[in-house]
């Protein structure tokens, strides 16, 4: 079997990670181009987190806390659900139309299945009997 289109034109697996791999880590925010230019054996000085306060000569004070006033509204109730929609008279005619025909597919198996049953038992009745009829 022939391989498709899209198995044909389809770059291996390594080959697209080998593609997609750089490209990934230049568009990374964490990595710039800033830090790859320092020297790794000078980490960053660690800073405490804001609220602390390392030391008392910060200039900007702390960012006072939000209050969230939200309104709660009351829920809807959902709407009701749409009236039942009515089958249309042609609908309606359709579907009597489709019962009538399969009552008469009942009708014509049992018809046929009697018949075959009185054929079978007239033949055997032939059969059995010495005197032929006429």
């Amino acid at each position: 079997m022939a391989p498709s289109a899209r198995q044909r034109h389809a770059p291996p697996r390594a080959a697209t990670l080998t593609l997609l791999l750089p490209l990934l880590l230049l568009s990374s925010p964490s990595l710039s181009f800033a830090a790859a230019d320092s020297p790794p054996s000078s980490p960053a000085p660690l800073q405490a987190p804001p609220g602390q306060g390392a030391s008392d000569s910060d200039p900007t004070p702390p960012p006072p806390p939000h209050k969230h006033h939200h309104r709660h509204r009351r829920h809807r109730p959902p709407p009701p659900p749409p009236p039942r929609r009515r089958l249309n008279f042609g609908e309606r005619l359709g579907i009597a139309f489709a019962g009538v025909a399969a009552a008469m597919q009942v009708v014509l198996g049992a018809f046929l299945a009697l018949r075959a049953w009185q054929l079978r038992r007239l033949d055997r009745a032939e059969v059995s009997s010495s005197t032929p009829l006429t």
